[in-house]
């Protein structure tokens, strides 16, 4: 998936933009020898040699004896290296924080988790996350060049600072410097929301449908938002951005939040918050969101008048994002979703809601999270600037 945004990468010379566009059509499936290349991208025999070259050179191309067709040396199969690269993401499962190495194509190489009590402080946290960097780094296969590590996390955030303030999962975790735990194990680092992650990987894989202003609303555990145009995810210079599940409402008065205010939209519809009465009717309810995804269709939650308060509150809540942001597409992952019953529910409620008179209704769609999207899409950027640092290295 990193192959798509190559092409465009801003190289100096020509060279390692021939070098870039090969390598694209390469890695792609579009070009797998050295004539389709010049003759896709109009280069003569001599540059084509010296680009591919250049690729082999570097390792991000490997070159193999093709069949012969007639006299002369049979031309050799090209195929992009995808384990030239690889990097590691930190991201948060359930009660747990999860390691995966990752290399060009997304394919995950290994993974490692680490479970993390309820009560875990800063200490215990750092702790656990040094240890998945430095197991995910060992695992690596030989040859690898490690692009860095990216921690994708929930709750708030400060992205300038690498710093992670809060979450629902830990609230005894306060801000953790995300940066001097790792950064002496896996340079660089890079931290952040884990939405605007999964956001990304799914504009790059589809990006027709994410034309325009896109928004991506999870309902779960908590309740927040990413937001992104054309693919480009919002992130202000701070980092905190589409904390909706922390929007105060008065008919939630007097209820705590582990934000340290009261009122909030999450103590009325986040997980962490129905969870008790959920499990009075269904004990077995587990607070993983992957298991709660096959459990809850078949529970009768519109049955429930805590559901249907929290699907009113979430669905005014995302009316009044519309108001701000007016995307063309509003995707909204999570267990509760899953419901047929409640997604029915739900989608009746923020269609009656409205946006604004003469404007037209967002596409409303659900969708199962995915952390396939989350890992790639957090580990993208270190990627890019690692293909990118080995492309200028070829030579002119």
């Amino acid at each position: 998936m990193v192959i798509a945004t190559i092409a465009d990468m801003p190289f100096a010379g020509a060279h390692e933009r021939d070098c870039a566009r090969a390598f694209t059509l390469v890695a792609r499936g579009a070009a797998r020898s050295r004539a389709e290349i010049g003759e896709q991208l109009g280069l003569r025999s001599t540059t084509t040699s010296r680009v591919v070259g250049d690729l082999v050179a570097r390792r991000l191309v490997l070159e193999s004896a093709g069949e012969k067709a007639g006299r002369g040396r049979p031309a050799g199969l090209l195929t992009a290296n995808s384990r030239r690269i690889g990097a590691s993401v930190l991201h948060v499962a359930s009660r747990s924080l999860a390691g995966a190495l990752v290399d060009l194509n997304g394919q995950v190489i290994e993974q490692r988790f680490a479970e993390i009590a309820p009560d875990a402080d800063n200490a215990v946290i750092a702790k656990a996350m040094a240890a998945l960097a430095s197991g995910l780094a060992d695992a690596m296969p030989r040859g690898m060049e490690h692009a860095g590590t990216a921690v994708s996390l929930s709750g708030l955030l400060d992205l300038k600072q690498k710093t992670w303030l809060m979450s629902s999962r830990w609230p005894s975790m306060r801000g953790l410097d995300v940066q001097s735990v790792l950064a002496p194990i896996t340079p660089p680092v890079e931290v952040c929301r884990n939405l605007d992650a999964e956001l990304r990987a799914r504009a790059m894989q589809r990006p027709a449908e994410h034309a325009g202003g896109a928004l991506l609303l999870h309902w779960g555990w908590g309740v927040g938002l990413a937001y992104a145009v054309d693919g480009q995810s919002f992130a202000p210079a701070g980092g905190s951005f589409g904390e909706i599940g922390h929007w105060r409402f008065q008919t939630l008065a007097g209820r705590a939040c582990g934000c340290g205010n009261t009122a909030c939209l999450e103590t009325g519809a986040a997980l962490w918050a129905l969870m008790p009465r959920l499990r009075q009717d269904w004990p077995e309810l587990s607070e993983d969101e992957a298991a709660l995804q096959a459990q809850l269709p078949d529970c009768d939650l519109m049955s429930l008048a805590e559901i249907d308060t929290a699907a009113r509150l979430v669905a005014r809540a995302l009316a009044n994002v519309c108001r701000l942001l007016f995307p063309a597409r509003i995707t909204v992952t999570g267990p509760l979703v899953a419901n047929a019953r409640l997604w029915a529910h739900f989608d009746a409620l923020f269609r009656a809601e409205g946006v604004m008179q003469g404007m037209a209704m967002p596409q409303l769609g659900n969708d199962r999270a995915s952390q396939h999207y989350e890992i790639y899409g957090a580990a993208q950027p270190l990627l890019s600037r690692a293909v990118e640092r080995a492309l200028s290295a070829t030579r002119g």
